[in-house]
């Protein structure tokens, strides 16, 4: 059988896999036309149900109703508001700057989280964890240094207002992903709590709560006499079909990874071994887009192995 730290690390790294594979897919499929909000609601609608058949295989939703405890509610739902902003933050990065860019400035979520675990005494962040998740930190953005530039040499107004709204709104993802984490970190203290039920349960207040925005906003564009054309372009199938994948495997198979490692080998340690998923998107790059790998990238690889390697030790 496998050791339980072990397990916890490989989920992790199996909750890294998916975000950086999902993001490097959204990237691909979202464009700058397209309203966060529907392509939230259409990663949710996607993601929710089958949720709610992994739930129901695995458990038969057994742990639902301490979800709905007064003490536990209320932090569920900031969690929900939490990973809410913090996603749309990190979409409407996307819709601006590059994924090499986007990806490494919010994947410095670790800290935040480490400061917030400090802060309230929920965990010890030790010496070696503080110090890898410096290193891979480190790696990741050395990792996001690219041989060329992408832009043009001399950048348009508009593209420089669009480079410095992408890094804002990249290191707000990183912070709100941050209080994600500590309240989810808060309700796994229960002892009662069932890690399938309350991904489910939180993605499917998120998915509601992105509905509601979407009619209202549909209802206000309708009364001011305008269209939406933004909901025509991202009806199209292989946009649906992109969406929806990048939700199953960013909030379904990431998600329920992650959490399940947060109860094994606690917020801590996970937390900062997941933020590695921009080694996802270059090896992406490299193995499918045939990019080259620099020294320097190289180098970024390998601080972050080693930083993985000092938190799991």
């Amino acid at each position: 059988m496998i050791d339980e730290q072990i397990l916890g690390i490989m989920l992790t790294l199996l909750a890294a896999f998916a975000w950086g594979s999902a993001a490097a897919l959204n990237k691909f499929i979202l464009k700058p036309e397209h309203s966060l909000i529907v392509t939230m609601t259409i990663r949710g609608v996607f993601t929710v149900p089958f949720l709610v058949i992994i739930t129901f295989f695995i458990n038969r939703f057994e742990s639902l109703e301490v979800l709905f405890y007064p003490e536990i509610f209320p932090i569920l739902i900031l969690s929900v508001l939490f990973v809410g902003i913090g996603d749309l933050s990190f979409f409407g990065s996307l819709q601006r700057i590059d994924v090499s860019k986007t990806q490494p400035i919010a994947a410095i979520y670790p800290l935040f989280t480490a400061v917030l675990l400090v802060l309230s005494g929920l965990e010890d962040v030790t010496i070696d964890v503080l110090l890898g998740t410096i290193v891979l930190i480190v790696g990741i953005g050395l990792l996001a240094q690219q041989t060329s530039s992408t832009s043009s040499s001399n950048p348009t107004r508009q593209k420089e207002r669009d480079m410095k709204v992408g890094f804002i709104l990249a290191i707000l993802a990183a912070i709100f992903w941050s209080f994600a984490i500590f309240t989810i970190r808060i309700i796994l203290d229960h002892p009662e709590i069932d890690v399938y039920s309350m991904v489910t349960i939180r993605f499917a207040i998120l998915t509601l709560f992105f509905i509601i925005l979407w009619i209202i906003n549909t209802i206000n564009r309708q009364q001011a006499g305008k269209e939406d054309p933004s909901f025509i372009s991202i009806m199209d199938r292989k946009i649906l079909t992109g969406l929806g994948l990048g939700g199953i495997i960013s909030w379904g198979i990431g998600g329920v990874s992650f959490f399940l490692a947060i109860e094994m080998i606690g917020a801590a340690r996970a937390t900062p071994i997941s933020s590695i998923n921009p080694l996802i998107s270059v090896g992406i790059g490299i193995l499918v887009l045939k990019e080259r790998l620099t020294i320097i990238q190289a180098i970024g690889i390998l601080l972050i192995f080693f930083g993985i390697i000092i938190i799991s030790i």
